[in-house]
């Protein structure tokens, strides 16, 4: 939740709790939920949360009098979200003005709807420059100057994004380096999520790499498999 947390561009108004206990918000008798109200109420949960194992389970809201009006129907949606992970119809309301969805699944990974994809969009470059840095460096001696990644250009992320339609894996485990130049394998993942931690991915499930030149500071997506032969 903290890198999350930190490519938001304004944090919540309010937030709905899916799946909390007593001791955190407030009770809403309407739906039955608890909520947290105010933004820096908010501020203050989010930061809590990302250091919590607390499996938790959201979603924002804009106004609590327009809260109260949800029907019977949209607040067994709201509880089918939450058990099954997954949507019946759009998980955007009306009535909440929602932008985020935000599940943390048993397995420990999170599900996150987004409104707005440009703030996706920035969670992907950062995660993806984040974790490329943290392993080029994570041999290196004490007298070693840290390797800096350049930031993904957005038109760099939106080459990637049709990948992910499919379900994919970009494997940090799997990097390639060639001539100062290093490369993270997309394989096709699609339904195969207990797959991710095995090593059950072979050349056959390569779609794509993402590559960054150090020299150039410049990043790279190279097409290894049409998406509709591989699926």
């Amino acid at each position: 939740m903290v890198d999350f947390q930190q490519t938001l561009k304004k944090i919540p108004n309010n937030i709905l709790l899916l799946n909390t206990e007593k001791g955190i918000g407030e009770y809403e008798t309407h739906t039955g939920f608890r909520i947290v109200r105010d933004r820096e109420n908010v501020r203050r949960f989010l930061e809590e949360a990302g250091r919590s194992e607390i499996k938790y389970k959201w979603v924002d809201f804009e106004n609590l009098e327009l809260l109260r009006q949800l029907t019977p129907v949209e607040i067994s949606e709201l509880l089918y979200i939450a058990h099954a992970h997954t949507h019946l119809h759009s998980p955007f309301y009306y009535k909440l003005q929602n932008n985020y969805i935000y599940l943390t699944l048993s397995d420990g990974m999170n599900k996150v709807y987004y409104r707005y994809l440009d703030q996706f969009y920035n969670l992907l470059g950062k995660s993806i420059r984040e974790a490329l840095e943290s392993k080029i460096n994570e041999k290196r001696n004490f007298f070693q100057k840290s390797k800096v990644i350049e930031k993904l250009p957005l038109e760099t992320i939106k080459e990637i994004v049709p990948y992910l339609k499919e379900g994919v894996l970009l494997s940090l485990k799997h990097v390639t380096i060639e001539e100062n130049c290093y490369c993270i394998p997309i394989y096709l993942l699609e339904d195969r999520l207990r797959a991710i931690n095995t090593n059950g991915f072979s050349g056959k499930d390569l779609v794509g790499m993402i590559c960054y030149n150090q020299d150039t500071g410049s990043w790279t997506v190279e097409e290894k498999l049409p998406l509709l032969s591989s699926i």
